[in-house]
């Protein structure tokens, strides 16, 4: 169980995952126009078309939001045989979504649902579906498909996305809930039927509000509430006992999250975070995402739950059925101080360091790199941070933990502990990402990170700077920032001792 995680090495950790989504495959069409009569036909406003676009929806749009954070995803549903079924396997191509586990079916057509806006106002939206039950061999199929998904390596999640299209069938569901469960492979459910029992043996069950209340009328239609928290305690309550859920995340709007663990007597909520909604579609999609990821690697009920909300407020603020980077959801979570708890998100265990490099170099980041022991954090060394972020976009700091100064300076020193400074160098606005090391110099964190620039202060030359040669060899640059006279932890410390 990873739930001493900070939330920042939680998204790190959830690119190792590898999720297999089924349900029910969407295609999205935004029509984006402009209206400035109404038709002479009828007393209908006239849109000019402009911009048109196709989206992922439905599973598909988890497993979008799953490849965008920069995990594997296995999508599998039902697609039909025509030119909307080429979009959605293009755009899955696009995002590195692996789609060999879709069925093709020869009489339905691929879903779509087409939206018309003017400006962000949407004015209609026209579907085209036609509802079905699986057959017994495409379900067949699909077991094979997932059976020979388990086989392989890593870290794996089942996601169940259920729209009522008639791809999960109750028997599909039952069949893949105990195959997942028979090898420990944790499941999460976004459900569409008031039959939980489909469900039941789900790992996390992931409804909202309006499908919550609709499951509490269907299990519990004389039961009388007064107030909107007995409510939700009532419908988490229910689910989790009639899905036979180990939890149940309902996502409640504006008023936030409520997290009902099924081996907790009371229900936990989180506010939201939205600050800016734009739009609310495909939000659960994203809390799905999330919420998958996180179990799938280990975290807490609790953390995953939390780290989820954080997604789902950030996708709000966009238009659109929408998904988020990793190096967006990084960007919300270093930035935010309400999320920062009892350790700083920017501090990183040296594990998480591989892919933090591989998320700053994806999205095209200037990586700039210095280490030190910053005992006694002072001016002088305000100063050349704050210089050496101003080359690049991120900068990474390797901080010497208390073993290792211990050698290089003597038994004396530190003088603070590895907590205390690298809380207070991630306190800096200019310091992205802290991670300590137990080596005598970063030599590993540089081959790992390959930042762009390598800083030291004026002390040193490019000679005795280690790790230039690898940062040089692989076309970056070392950068040697003149110091600020006068001030040394050294000199701090030797003043102390003669002021006493």
């Amino acid at each position: 169980m990873q739930s001493q995680l900070t939330l920042t090495q939680l998204a790190l950790e959830m690119q190792n995952c590898s999720v297999f989504v089924i349900g029910d495959l969407l295609l999205d069409c935004y029509i984006q126009g402009s209206v400035s009569r109404l038709s002479p036909e009828a007393p209908v406003p006239v849109v000019l078309e402009g911009d048109r676009k196709y989206l992922l929806g439905g599973a598909a749009n988890v497993a979008a939001n799953i490849a965008t954070l920069g995990a594997r995803a296995v999508l599998c549903g039902r697609l039909g045989r025509d030119s909307d079924a080429g979009f959605v396997r293009e755009l899955c191509q696009n995002l590195g979504i692996e789609t060999h586990a879709i069925v093709e079916s020869e009489t339905l057509p691929t879903i779509r649902k087409t939206r018309i806006l003017a400006g962000y106002q949407q004015l209609v939206r026209v579907d085209r579906e036609q509802i079905a039950p699986l057959s017994s061999a495409e379900e067949q199929k699909i077991v094979l498909h997932f059976e020979r998904y388990l086989a392989q390596n890593g870290a794996k999640v089942l996601v169940l996305s259920d729209y009522g299209k008639g791809v999960l069938t109750h028997q599909l569901c039952r069949r893949l809930i105990e195959i997942a469960r028979s090898n420990r492979i944790p499941v999460v459910t976004d459900p569409k039927s008031n039959d939980l029992s489909r469900y039941h043996g789900t790992t996390l069950i992931k409804p909202n509000l309006k499908e919550g209340r609709e499951l509490l009328r269907a299990c519990e239609p004389t039961l009388s509430l007064h107030h909107f928290d007995e409510e939700v305690d009532a419908i988490c309550e229910t689910i989790v006992r009639q899905a036979g859920a180990d939890a149940v995340v309902l996502s409640l709007s504006e008023h936030g999250v409520a997290l009902k663990n099924a081996s907790q007597p009371s229900t936990q909520r989180f506010a939201s975070r939205a600050l800016q909604v734009a739009d609310v579609s495909g939000a659960g999609d994203t809390m799905v995402a999330f919420l998958a990821l996180a179990v799938g690697v280990g975290a807490s009920f609790a953390r995953a739950t939390e780290i989820a909300n954080v997604g789902a407020a950030l996708v709000c603020a966009k238009l659109g059925t929408a998904t988020l980077t990793l190096s967006e959801v990084l960007q919300a979570l270093t930035s935010d101080p309400t999320l920062r708890a009892t350790r700083s998100p920017k501090i990183l265990a040296p594990e998480n360091l591989s892919a933090l490099a591989q998320t700053l170099r994806r999205n095209g980041r200037q990586i700039v790199f210095t280490n030190g022991c910053f005992d006694l954090l002072h001016m002088g060394h305000v100063d050349l941070l704050e210089r050496a972020r101003a080359l690049g976009d991120v900068l990474v700091v390797g901080l010497n933990t208390d073993e290792s100064i211990r050698r290089l300076k003597g038994p004396e020193r530190p003088v603070q502990t590895f907590e205390s400074r690298s809380r207070v160098l991630a306190g800096l606005a200019s310091v992205d990402f802290v991670i300590g090391f137990a080596e005598n110099t970063p030599i590993e964190l540089i081959r790992t990170l390959a930042p762009h620039i390598l800083v030291k202060g004026g002390d040193y030359n490019i000679d005795s700077v280690v790790g230039a040669s690898i940062v040089q060899e692989a076309g970056g640059r070392v950068e040697i920032l003149s110091l600020v006279p006068g001030h040394s932890t050294t000199g701090l410390v030797e003043k102390a001792r003669t002021s006493v």
